[in-house]
């Protein structure tokens, strides 16, 4: 029952968000500047240079934007190194990964598809119950990540509102020794930007996942929740502050998984097309890494 009504509820903000964006009155463009038509580019017409939205990238922080790449265009979202530290009732497990790339690819105006995959992954469990301690190692490719991402509103417009769905397949690539399950599993993200007073944005992200039982065939949901807060706080330098939570209801587990997070990023515009980022999330819980670090690089061709 419990697990139900938090589920209701997680659904009810989802849907609220989306209602208070559609309503939403956006600002409207001058009349003297008007906004290209973009409707005839696709994937086998490319967006011209001259009609490119800003550049917009969905890393460094947890949570996805709602604005989708020019049709015909391709960005490469790589995070070239993460690094991850836990410990939880005396196993501590430190998790490499890099690079991990995401392509964004333009379909349509307001349309992209992605994949995300990382080749190399890198775990080490120390358990620390038994004396002497024990080590183990694995190392192996992530999961493959597929996404669609459709923009609702606030693509291409002045509105101080943006909102997202983002659909995708998990596909499971990556081996048991680094905690894969081999099993095809998805879900639903909702993204939503609002533009608000001094430069400040915020973004929020609820996310379902449709997630197979760790103990049988069956499958239940997981929700994630993210709210984050940007600005500009030099030139070209955008600080992010997030708090992240993800609530597991696979009944086969017999302690039910809560993680939570508090998240710093910095990314920098070296130029028009090329972003800079670094970034730190902690863990406020036991079950979620304590520390995880990471440094990447987002380009637009």
């Amino acid at each position: 029952m419990r697990t139900s009504s938090l589920t209701r509820c997680h659904l009810a903000l989802l849907a609220a968000g989306t209602a208070f964006g559609l309503i939403s009155i956006a600002t409207p463009a001058h009349a003297d500047d008007p906004k290209p038509d973009k409707s005839g580019y696709s994937l086998f017409s490319p967006t011209p240079d001259s009609a490119l939205r800003d550049f917009a990238a969905d890393r460094p922080a947890k949570s996805f934007g709602p604005t989708t790449i020019d049709a015909g265009r391709v960005q490469l979202e790589t995070e070239l190194f993460n690094y991850s530290h836990q410990k939880t009732d005396g196993i501590r497990t430190q998790t490499y990964v890099g690079p991990n790339p995401t392509a964004r690819i333009g379909l349509l105006k307001d349309i992209e598809f992605q994949v995300t995959y990382s080749p190399f992954v890198h775990q080490r469990v120390t358990d620390t119950t038994v004396s002497p301690s024990t080590t183990t190692s694995a190392s192996g490719s992530s999961d493959l990540f597929t996404r669609l991402k459709f923009n609702l509103l606030g693509n291409d417009d002045d509105s101080k509102v943006q909102i997202g769905l983002i659909p995708y397949v998990k596909w499971g690539t990556a081996p048991e020794s680094l905690g894969g399950n081999r099993a095809t599993e998805g879900g639903l993200i909702a993204a939503y930007a609002f533009s608000l007073p001094n430069d400040w944005s915020l973004a929020l992200n609820t996310e379902w996942d449709n997630l197979k039982n760790g103990a049988n065939s069956s499958y239940h949901s997981q929700i994630q929740q993210t709210v984050g807060l940007s600005k500009q706080v030099v030139k070209d330098v955008t600080l992010t502050a997030e708090l992240w939570g993800l609530a597991n209801y696979d009944p086969t587990l017999t302690r039910p998984l809560r993680q939570y997070s508090f998240d710093t990023a910095l990314a920098w515009m070296a130029r028009k097309d090329l972003q800079l980022d670094v970034g730190a999330n902690f863990g406020l819980n036991s079950q979620t890494p304590s520390l995880q670090v990471y440094t990447g690089i987002t380009r637009r061709f």
